[in-house]
C-alpha cells in the first residue's frame, strides 16, 4: 500500500513490479492485493496496461484499517496469557496491563494514515526497503521522490 500510494500516480502498477522491487514472493503479494481489493482498499484494472491502482485517497486508509483487513483484529481481542475468556469479569493477571499496551496501539494504528507514512518516506524519517538488483529501481525512487 505505501509503495502504490508513494507512486503518486493514477497509472497502475504490477503485481509483479512491486514483488520484484520489493523482494516479496509473488504468490503472497496477490492473495494480500486481492484481500485489499475486496476491501475496497485498491483497484485492480484488467487488460494491457493493467495492475493495481488506490481505490481511496491515502488520507483517507488507516494503518489499522489495513492491519486489520490483512491480519484481523484477534491481536487487538487476545489475552496476553491465556486462551479463553479474559475479561473485567474474568481477568488474567496482566488483563489491566495488556489492555492499555492493546488500546496504545491500536491508537498510533488509528491516528497514522497511509498518507502520513508516505509523507514521513519522502521526508527521510521512513525507509521502504527496496531490493537492490530491482531493474526499475532508479525511476521508481524517482517517481517517489525518494533517493
Amino acid at each position: 500500500m505505501i509503495f502504490i500510494a508513494s507512486l503518486n500516480s493514477k497509472e497502475p502498477i504490477l503485481a509483479k513490479q512491486i514483488a520484484g522491487a520489493l523482494s516479496i514472493p509473488r504468490e503472497f503479494l496477490n492473495k494480500v492485493m486481492q484481500q485489499l481489493v475486496r476491501a475496497g482498499f485498491l483497484a485492480s484494472v484488467r487488460g494491457p496496461g493493467g495492475g493495481f491502482v488506490l481505490a481511496k485517497d491515502p488520507k483517507d486508509i488507516t494503518i489499522f484499517d489495513i492491519v486489520k483487513e490483512i491480519d484481523g483484529t484477534e491481536w487487538f481481542e487476545s489475552c496476553l496469557l491465556r486462551v479463553g475468556l479474559c475479561d473485567l469479569q474474568n481477568p488474567c493477571v496482566m488483563h489491566e496491563f495488556w489492555v492499555k499496551i492493546k488500546n496504545q496501539v491500536r491508537a498510533i494504528l488509528d491516528h497514522e494514515s497511509l498518507a502520513d507514512l508516505v509523507k514521513e518516506m519522502r521526508n527521510g524519517k521512513r525507509v521502504l526497503q527496496f531490493a537492490e538488483d530491482f531493474i526499475l529501481l532508479k525511476k521508481i525512487k524517482t517517481q517517489m521522490g525518494i533517493n
